[in-house]
């Protein structure tokens, strides 16, 4: 081939890419010569470009990338040598936030670095955080089925049944109110120690069961004390008063008195002379057997119901106090108190 001048050769056609196999005349010699001319490929080139020629001693910079050789990118002002990075964001938005990761003091590509767009989950692995977690309001979902806490913090463990919470010395639930389910029964196995302002005493006992209403609450009926005829529902507390000024028949709400429960009711007569007793009686549902008052009322007092309850003097107060026991509700009274 006769020598051209590089003007001379025949540019590459439009429909053809530089490849692998292009040649490249290079004068190879010493530094002071003669030299040679000599033939590279394409390929050549770029290995020698990024890989170097150790034996030959020359590029590449160790800055350059190839096995074992580190990535930098050098974006320092001329002649300051302070890395400036911009933050991705949507003012720096490379694609929807695409990311590359660099570390800000040098530009060394990092390990794992990649540039792509972020994506709905990114494979954290065992990654392990350095400072508090700020989720910025938003939820953790999909966790599994246990999350266990270090320093023997116990865990939570949560399936299609249940949420367990384990922890070897307390747990502890604060708040002015806590709610554990709607109508299910809670079961606590164990001492159990209740605690606050208005709590005073201790519950104790291999067994101790408290069903249906129960509650110490002083609750006023609240009926007309002309009224005569006056409904008792248990459910409303285990002490309860009213005022009568007419002979008085209080009904037990039906359903409402259960097996092993007490009620105590004080009853007042309002009449202001002694003499003015008024009659009262006790009955539960429609039945009026089912309340049993001693045979003894029937002989001390003339003013007693048929079934022996006592009635009211004037300007007194009677305290009535039934017990329930095998569907019939056994009844007291202490008579007279000058209240």
């Amino acid at each position: 081939m006769a020598n051209k001048k590089i003007s001379q050769l025949d540019a590459i056609p439009g429909n053809e890419t530089v490849s692998g196999t292009y040649l490249y005349p290079v004068g190879a010699g010493s530094a002071l010569g003669p030299w040679q001319t000599k033939k590279l490929t394409t390929n050549q080139i770029a290995s020698y470009i990024f890989t170097g020629d150790s034996a030959g001693g020359g590029f590449p910079a160790m800055n350059l990338s190839g096995q074992g050789k580190a990535i930098y990118f050098n974006n320092a002002a001329v002649g300051v040598g302070t890395q400036t990075w911009n933050d991705t964001s949507s003012a720096a938005d490379g694609y929807n936030y695409g990311y590359l990761m660099v570390r800000r003091s040098d530009g060394l590509l990092t390990t794992g670095s990649g540039i792509a767009a972020p994506v709905g989950g990114d494979d954290l692995g065992d990654h392990k955080a350095t400072q508090p977690l700020d989720m910025q309001d938003n939820s953790i979902q999909a966790v599994g089925p246990l999350i266990s806490f270090q320093d023997g913090g116990g865990n939570i463990g949560c399936d299609a049944n249940e949420l367990e919470v384990i922890h070897n010395v307390k747990i502890k639930l604060d708040s002015p109110t806590i709610q554990i389910g709607a109508e299910d029964l809670s079961i606590i196995s164990g001492d159990l120690n209740a605690r606050s302002a208005n709590f005073v005493g201790t519950v104790t006992g291999s067994a101790l069961k408290i069903e249906g209403a129960s509650s110490h609450t002083v609750t006023d009926i609240g009926a007309s004390s002309a009224a005569g005829a006056i409904n008792v529902d248990w459910t409303d507390g285990n002490i309860q008063y009213q005022q009568i000024g007419v002979n008085t028949v209080f009904t037990f709400t039906a359903g409402t008195p259960a097996p092993g429960q007490t009620l105590t009711m004080y009853v007042e007569n309002t009449q202001g002379n002694f003499n003015n007793l008024r009659t009262v009686d006790f009955k539960s549902g429609v039945a009026t057997d089912r309340v049993l008052w001693s045979d003894l009322n029937k002989t001390l007092d003339p003013h007693v119901s048929s079934a022996g309850c006592p009635g009211v003097s004037g300007a007194r107060t009677n305290v009535y106090t039934f017990v329930v026991m095998n569907e019939k509700i056994f009844a007291s009274a202490v008579t007279g108190y000058d209240y």
